[in-house]
């Protein structure tokens, strides 16, 4: 009789509320191999203090992403750390969404992301791929602008995974011509090689350009738009020539007037 009414009670405890008394207890594992814990942290690093994301606040999931991997800062080039990391900067309904991950289910930083974007973002703000590969670094845009901005653009593009190596050959694409030129020959793997080594090239290309500002005083530069492509931006030079009154004159056939008929 006991049994019974045991049995009866799970029933309508199960139909009602959705909640089965007989289950056993399921102890949490964690969505990523246990090796990630032994991954050490660097040099100097203190856990911050992380900005949480519930899920159900008005910031989006890419949003929340580029602020956690700001605040991880050196920490964050490193994949085992992304991921064990992540958690504490969840809370509410994001946290139980992660504690509910199956065990061994996460095995890259890549995996987590997309999984985090598909369960939480719902499309309107999301990019194609296309607008990653028509980002190109301004005619007046520093590198580190140029690189934030592609970043910027990346995290808004979660629909297909991209490897690490193809985002950087799309970062490489993006820089203006002279300064791929200097680095052709070279083989990126991440967008942080890029970045590292366009900054060198842009710094050293400033150097001869302040050394040698005041050879020309009489060379004007014709601007263009600034909005324009870095192939449609390119600079015009004129100079200026300043004739003795004592030197002989000279006649150039190429700008004497034309003839009213021609």
């Amino acid at each position: 009789m006991l049994t019974d009414y045991k049995n009866d009670l799970a029933n309508l405890l199960r139909e009602s509320f959705g909640v089965d008394v007989r289950s056993k207890t399921r102890t949490y594992q964690k969505p990523y191999p246990t090796s990630f814990d032994s991954v050490a942290y660097p040099a100097g690093f203190r856990l911050p203090e992380f900005v949480k994301f519930s899920g159900e606040d008005t910031r989006s999931t890419f949003e929340h992403i580029s602020q956690y991997l700001a605040q991880l800062g050196e920490a964050g080039s490193i994949n085992e750390l992304r991921v064990r990391l992540f958690s504490l900067s969840l809370t509410g309904t994001a946290f139980s969404w992660f504690s509910s991950l199956a065990p061994n289910s996460i095995g890259s930083w890549e995996q987590l992301e997309q999984k985090l974007h598909e369960h939480f973002f719902y499309g309107h703000d999301e990019l194609k791929l296309s607008h990653l590969t028509s980002v190109r670094q301004l005619r007046d845009e520093s590198v580190n602008d140029y690189i934030r901005r592609f970043r910027d653009t990346k995290n808004r593009y979660f629909s297909v995974n991209i490897a690490e190596k193809d985002l950087a050959d799309l970062a490489f694409n993006g820089l203006r011509s002279h300064i791929k030129d200097r680095l052709e020959g070279y083989d990126f793997f991440t967008v942080t090689q890029v970045h590292q080594r366009a900054l060198a090239v842009e710094s050293r290309s400033k150097e001869p350009q302040e050394s040698h500002s005041h050879h020309r005083s009489s060379v004007h530069t014709l601007e263009c738009n600034s909005d324009c492509s870095d192939d449609e931006s390119k600079d015009v030079y004129a100079t200026e020539f300043v004739w003795s009154s004592q030197a002989k004159s000279f006649t150039c056939s190429a700008l004497k007037p034309i003839h009213k008929n021609r």
